[in-house]
């Protein structure tokens, strides 16, 4: 399955899934996306910049002394949840979610988790 199919079929399982990406945070370029959320270039640009940020921001230090490297984060705004998703064993590569709140957040963590590692492995 390619790319662009992994990502569709989270939003399958996932309606609550507004907006899947992949992306290579090294190039700072979402390279795929699915979804039923409308999006300019711009808007994925921006995505993949706050993901990037989510994970380069210096408050991880904290974080990553007493819990290690991290490999998600989640921003809950009024409107959406954003879920951001570093491959363990690529870490340029990254997923980028907008979700509604009623998403079952760990179910959707555990699919795209499986889904990146999938696409990072060519499997």
């Amino acid at each position: 399955m390619g790319v662009a199919e992994s990502l569709g079929a989270v939003v399958k399982a996932f309606p609550q899934a507004r907006l899947v990406a992949f992306a290579d945070l090294s190039s700072r370029m979402i390279l795929s996306s699915s979804g039923t959320l409308s999006t300019t270039q711009e808007h994925l640009d921006k995505l993949c910049d706050q993901a990037r940020a989510s994970f380069d921001d210096p408050l991880f230090a904290l974080s990553v002394e007493a819990f290690g490297e991290p490999h998600s984060a989640v921003v809950a705004g009024p409107d959406n949840v954003r879920v951001f998703l570093r491959s363990e064993s690529e870490p340029a590569d990254a997923i980028c979610c907008i979700c509604d709140h009623s998403i079952d957040l760990p179910a959707f963590v555990a699919k795209i988790r499986d889904t990146l590692e999938s696409i990072t492995h060519g499997g």
